[in-house]
């Protein structure tokens, strides 16, 4: 699936510059720009999807302004040149790092004279070649859309503007190629590499398949699950300081994958272990995908989380993790890790109304079972409980399902107090009042209410759902 325009538009104002050595290896930026005269300039660096300040120039009275080291280079990547908030343009850091701009603010992007660095100048020709051809291929979408729009179509004025418009795709893909050609290990080459996709290949169904084209759009889908990030390199950190990555990844994970979490997890391990060449990159994919299983509401990705923390933070691996950071993934780890969903759930004793201990196996559904861990004084659990009330009451007569009511806390009294309050005497109402089943260390009860749902073979099912999911999983179950 080849990007024939780009992963997307990075910015409204698209510019230019390129890294490279001046003097004893340093960098040498000169501004000129007539109309700033005595403004202050600033160089800002795209890292991990966001901008953040690097140097500042005070321009003299002629509005001419360097930006200078002679004893390093700046890390190549993407920057920006900015004299406001909403004023500026980017900037290609190759390795010639020795520039020169010109800047008419009257007419940004367009305005812009770049010396010194071939890199720098063959990135900003093509970033002007580009949006000249998107300005074209938006006049010939438009044109498609009133040639479609009337009544009966005008089929040759149709293919024409088709085939234009394949045109200007095919030149932007080889002037892309071109470049990638001519920078085989530079930063414009990795730059225009990270915004094409690779060919999605043709695939012969074989004669008799009963389904050819669900076959097909499977076998597709999975070659672009597997093959969508092939072309940004994670163990390059220069591929970090583009303004796309952080939006690449945000699109791999919730727009191209299924958002299932048995789809996710293996994806995310894949591009983690992708980018172990480098510690810098290391360290960005792994919390990238850390900070996502942790923020994300996705049943079955805390599963993520447990992969993540053994796999590298308490390995070792992360050698960026300080104790602080290391010991609260430990304590997440440890509280999710033995109640994730496709897990068995462990057979804990708990005491029912009568003063009996049973084991959870015992008081399970035929077919589901239902798992209500609350807490009385818990707004939530006031809301929650009605509902699983009502909705319990068509099915409480139904051996295939069973709603097990866990009481979390001591109080006996608080505990029947709720069960009359609430009328909730058609549920199978426990607790723990001798502290020794250990419910909290098997299932995970951080938050109230709590509800999980389990299969026949007592694997859970469903975890950290509302009440109002309840109805759809038994409709489905119990069909």
């Amino acid at each position: 699936m080849k990007s024939k325009w780009c992963r997307g538009l990075w910015t409204a104002f698209v510019s230019v510059w390129a890294l490279s050595s001046w003097a004893a290896g340093g960098y040498h930026l000169t501004v000129t720009a007539p109309d700033l005269k005595n403004a202050k300039m600033f160089l800002g660096q795209y890292y991990m999807g966001k901008l953040y300040s690097k140097d500042s120039t005070l321009l003299d009275s002629k509005g001419v302004g360097t930006f200078a080291s002679k004893d390093s280079i700046l890390p190549e990547g993407l920057y920006v040149l900015y004299y406001s908030d909403s004023r500026y343009f980017d900037i290609l850091l190759g390795r010639d790092q020795n520039i020169t701009v010109k800047v008419d603010t009257t007419d940004l992007p367009h305005r812009l004279q770049f010396g010194g660095a071939q890199e720098t100048r063959d990135f900003y020709d093509y970033t002007s070649f580009l949006m000249e051809r998107q300005k074209k291929n938006a006049q010939l979408s438009q044109q498609r859309k009133e040639i479609t729009e009337q009544t009966p179509v005008d089929s040759a004025r149709l293919r024409q503007v088709d085939e234009a418009s394949k045109v200007l795709n095919d030149e932007v893909t080889a002037r892309q190629q071109q470049l990638m050609d001519r920078y085989p290990d530079g930063m414009l080459g990795l730059f225009l590499r990270g915004l094409t996709h690779p060919d999605l290949p043709e695939y012969d169904i074989p004669a008799g398949v009963s389904n050819p084209d669900s076959l097909k759009r499977a076998l597709q889908y999975g070659f672009v699950r597997d093959h969508y990030m092939d072309n940004l390199d994670l163990s390059d950190e220069r591929t970090f300081r583009t303004p796309y990555i952080r939006n690449a990844l945000d699109t791999y994970v919730n727009r191209i994958l299924v958002q299932q979490y048995d789809s996710i997890i293996p994806s995310a391990l894949r591009l983690v272990e992708r980018s172990r060449g480098n510690a810098h990159c290391f360290q960005n994919v792994a919390n990238y995908f850390l900070d996502y299983a942790v923020k994300s509401t996705m049943m079955g990705i805390d599963k993520l989380t447990v992969e993540l923390g053994y796999r590298y933070y308490l390995s070792g691996a992360a050698t960026w993790a300080d104790s602080t950071l290391k010991a609260n993934i430990e304590s997440e780890v440890h509280k999710i890790e033995t109640s994730l969903v496709g897990m068995k759930a462990h057979n804990v004793a708990l005491c029912d109304t009568t003063g009996r201990y049973r084991n959870l196996y015992d008081l399970c559904g035929e077919q589901i079972t239902i798992l209500f861990f609350f807490e009385p004084g818990c707004g939530h659990c006031k809301k929650a409980t009605p509902k699983a009330r009502d909705f319990y009451e068509k099915y409480k007569d139904d051996p295939r399902i069973n709603l097990i009511a866990c009481y979390l806390l001591e109080d006996e009294k608080e505990w029947r107090d709720f069960i009359k309050e609430y009328h909730t005497e058609c549920f199978t109402n426990v607790w723990d009042p001798k502290r020794t089943s250990y419910y909290w260390h098997w299932f995970d009860t951080s938050s109230t209410p709590m509800i999980y749902v389990l299969k026949d073979d007592h694997t859970i099912l469903a975890k950290k759902i509302d009440v109002e999911s309840l109805e759809m999983i038994a409709k489905y179950e119990l069909k």
